[in-house]
């Protein structure tokens, strides 16, 4: 079992707190950071998982195995996750026997016999062997297995002080990993839209060569806006609503789909058709960027 060859492991349904607000996915982004007590799920895989306490988890960019480490930085412990497509629990017990490659001349091999801590759960103390391998670096490995036919793989690296402490949280990350047939889940049910959109900055772009911004539609939790409008825009409102203007929103939501009110001191109120599709967001059905509002109070 080679490890490049193990794709990832969760796929998870998350606002990402970047720099552009993220609606959920069934999808972990990339160098976005879930931390300890998050509930994750991927509707795909149909599992749900908990971030451990005390650690925090992420996905590097142009990787494919997702990382957790001590929230607190305290020490050198590791804990990768990663998925086994195509795998019955049998069969990864044979696999985990047999050791995985990490690269030319460096193989990670069970310490000791493979277990089942439980019915589901495999459970095996590994070390590195090879021409490369450093005799000193140390491993604890479980698997779980979904009787649709796949396994989660989770490997923990650390060092002999923090051993131990490290393999409470992988088994109780393993604990808390549930299967569950979610094919009848939509990502966006119940999802709470006034909060996404609270205290945000909604802007559009033309998409052509010249990338000028058309809409700016600032959405502060307090129940005002300002709105910088111009014709030409999604919003297509007849021209005394163009330039910058202020008021009240509110909005009703239904699962993937919004309808924001903007209502003006001096002009008729007009709405405005929100919708998520994927990790992108939709205005009149134009795609939208949402950021951090750095202006709200």
């Amino acid at each position: 079992m080679k490890l490049k060859s193990i794709k990832p492991l969760l796929f998870f349904i998350i606002i990402a707190n970047s720099a552009f607000a993220q609606l959920p996915s069934n999808r972990m982004s990339a160098g976005v950071m879930h931390y300890a007590g998050d509930t994750v799920r991927s509707i795909r895989l149909g599992l749900w998982a908990i971030v451990p306490q005390g650690w925090k988890a992420v996905l590097p960019r142009d990787t494919e195995v997702v990382v957790l480490v001590p929230d607190d930085n305290s020490s050198s412990s590791t804990i990768y996750a990663v998925l086994n497509e195509n795998m019955t629990l049998a069969q990864q017990k044979i696999n985990l026997e047999k050791g995985f490659s990490l690269a030319d001349g460096l193989n990670v091999v069970p310490d000791g016999p493979v277990t089942q801590r439980t019915a589901e759960v495999l459970a095996t103390n590994a070390k590195l062997s090879g021409a490369k391998a450093n005799t000193q670096a140390k491993f604890y490995i479980e698997s779980k297995c979904n009787p649709v036919g796949y396994c989660l793989v989770f490997v923990l690296q650390a060092d002999a002080p923090n051993m131990e402490k490290g393999k409470t949280a992988l088994k109780q990350l393993v604990d808390n990993v549930v299967f569950e047939d979610m094919s009848h889940v939509s990502p966006y049910a119940n999802f709470d839209w006034k909060e996404f959109l609270s205290n945000k900055l909604l802007l559009r772009f033309r998409r052509d060569a010249s990338g000028k911004q058309e809409d700016e539609l600032e959405l502060c939790k307090n129940g005002n806006f300002k709105a910088n409008i111009t014709r030409s825009g999604a919003f297509k409102v007849p021209k005394e609503y163009a330039g910058k203007n202020k008021g009240t929103w509110s909005l009703t939501s239904n699962n993937d789909k919004a309808t924001i009110t903007l209502t003006f001191k001096k002009l008729k109120p007009i709405t405005l058709e929100v919708q998520g599709k994927d990790e992108e967001i939709y205005v009149n059905g134009h795609r939208y960027f949402v950021g951090e509002s750095e202006n709200c109070d």
